[in-house]
């Protein structure tokens, strides 16, 4: 069915998170239950709040209510932003790609929807506009869907928190199994990662999913290893492996530290123990809103930095020079324009056929896209800074390695 349906994975964790509802409806879990037998281990929020309750299957089906309608809203919900940016936008969007990366001429290096036209006479100011506004369109259903599933899961994680690993290797490699189906740039992964960390779930889990969605989609894996002579696959496919699954969680471990999430009962507290459908929407909404105060202002920073830099940038002069320092020079650059998921693709495809040095089609691949100006931002502000630098740095440094070694192989 995965063959059928790319995202079934997300459809496959919807339908076990409700299974285990089911269960622990069923057998008085401590998410759900008011009453503690004892035989449980930690407490029911009832209990973490002191208050006592008649244990009689009436009071007890009565208190249960509330939340089970608010556990099957979200849910319900979830799904349906889910299929909607799926099959309405995504998956058909990246099949589009996939199926004309041999007759791609890139408009730019950093979106892919052309809003407002660039004449041949256009002055730099102009240029750099039309660079933005269509950037800006570019993004517009990928942003629209971080923000909502963003907020969503902000929702879901306070009322009801994830169940996550004490190991942060396994926590990242869920994150990550989690990001690749879901086909999101890094850049429109940033709310959904920002509601995550907001919910108080683990950092290296919303990391996972926010650098493993663009690089690990099954599409964007399928079009490189069709668009690309092996090596560049092999050496690209390496290094970011070591980067997700031994840098990053090494940063996680040692940077942000290992202390464990607040639990379950921590969370209520400020919120209705059982809260009513009203009251969920509610907290939704203002989740929206504040992640969209934090996150659009981020977005045109970033829409801002990158109409710029493409237009002081000659890279056509650049290519023409394979030294270390304008390969160095291309990586830090490429590294935090924030490109479209699939972007990587398509311009070093591009850069390949037209016989660009294979260091710098190297470059391309292995660092736009991967990481960005954006969710630096983020990091810098809500995690932490010195995460921020360090992912930045790793990934100019993946796309200089993974340029000397294609070269070498070459």
């Amino acid at each position: 069915m995965g063959d059928i349906f790319p995202g079934y994975p997300n459809i496959w964790i919807f339908t076990a998170m409700l299974k285990q509802f089911f269960k622990d409806f069923a057998d008085n879990a401590r998410f759900y239950s008011p009453i503690s037998d004892g035989s449980k281990k930690g407490v029911t929020l009832d209990q973490a709040c002191s208050v006592p309750i008649l244990a009689s299957p009436q009071n007890t089906f009565a208190l249960r209510a509330p939340k089970i309608t608010a556990l099957v809203l979200m849910l319900a919900g979830g799904v349906a932003i889910l299929l909607t940016f799926w099959l309405g936008s995504r998956y058909p969007g990246l099949l589009q790609k996939a199926q004309g990366l041999s007759t791609y001429e890139s408009p730019s290096f950093i979106y892919t929807s052309v809003l407002m036209k660039i004449a041949d006479n256009a002055g730099f100011w102009e240029k750099t506009l039309a660079t933005f506004v269509n950037w800006c369109w570019s993004m517009r259903i990928g942003m629209t869907f971080g923000l909502t599933f963003g907020a969503l899961l902000h929702t879901y994680l306070r009322y009801f928190p994830l169940r996550t690993s004490n190991s942060i290797y396994l926590n990242t490699l869920k994150g990550i199994i989690l990001g690749a189906p879901a086909g999101v740039c890094v850049n429109c992964a940033v709310p959904v990662a920002c509601g995550i960390t907001r919910g108080r779930s683990k950092v290296e889990l919303a990391l996972g999913f926010m650098l493993g969605s663009p690089s690990l989609n099954v599409i964007v894996v399928a079009m490189i290893l069709s668009a690309f002579p092996w090596q560049f696959a092999a050496v690209h496919f390496s290094l970011i492996a070591v980067v997700l699954l031994i840098i990053l969680p090494l940063l996680v471990k040692y940077i942000h530290g290992t202390a464990p999430a607040p639990s379950a009962a921590i969370y209520d507290l400020a919120l209705p123990d059982r809260p009513t459908a009203q009251e969920v929407l509610k907290t939704y909404g203002l989740n929206l809103w504040k992640l969209f105060r934090t996150a659009v202002p981020m977005m045109l920073v970033a829409a801002i930095f990158s109409a710029l830099a493409v237009q002081f940038i000659p890279f056509d002069r650049i290519f023409a020079d394979a030294g270390f320092f304008t390969i160095a020079l291309v990586s830090f650059i490429t590294t935090l324009l924030p490109a479209p998921i699939a972007m990587e693709v398509m311009v070093a495809h591009h850069l390949y056929s037209t016989k660009v040095a294979a260091p710098f089609v190297m470059v391309f691949l292995s660092t736009l896209g991967s990481y960005s100006i954006l969710p630096m931002i983020y990091l810098w502000r809500e995690v932490s800074r010195k995460i921020a630098v360090a992912l930045y740095l790793a990934f100019a440094t993946l796309g200089i390695v993974a340029a000397y070694i294609v070269m070498w192989l070459l």
